[in-house]
């Protein structure tokens, strides 16, 4: 079956940190329901639940967060189109309808919102260029 550009090569597979973390994480559950059960009845069973789904997860990724803010802060700029400028070389300058657009060294015009990035057209249109999603850094924005 050919690879589309939709599709990556490595979608679908299971790394090794995956393969050893899943049944491990299958294993909690069944040992926090067992507890639960055991301590409280059917209510325990599911407060094991909610402990190990909800809980659990959302304290790793508050975690996660957490240390991602303090090593490598929040997100800067991606490089730009041509690969040849980073996130220190942009400057903030206004463009001629009086709306402000970061700048790279090249001389292309981008603009920041939220998390994805843009580059900004001769007709002062945004063109999609950047996407910044957590624990990962900037990608292409489709």
């Amino acid at each position: 079956m050919p690879i589309t550009n939709r599709a990556r090569k490595d979608s679908g597979r299971l790394t090794l940190i995956e393969m050893i973390m899943f049944p491990l994480y299958i294993l909690l559950i069944a040992l926090c329901v067992q507890w639960g059960l055991h301590r409280r009845g059917w209510r325990g069973a599911v407060l094991g639940l909610l402990l190990v789904f909800l809980i659990l997860p959302l304290g790793a990724f508050a975690w996660g967060l957490l240390l991602s803010a303090i090593y490598t802060g929040m997100p800067s700029y991606p490089a730009c189109r041509t690969g040849k400028c980073h996130s220190s070389n942009y400057r903030l300058r206004r463009l001629e309808n009086g709306r402000s657009a970061l700048f790279c060294a090249c001389g292309t015009p981008y603009r920041k919102r939220g998390r994805r990035f843009y580059e900004v057209q001769p007709d002062g249109s945004l063109r999609p260029y950047m996407l910044w999603r957590a624990f990962r850094g900037w990608f292409p924005d489709a």
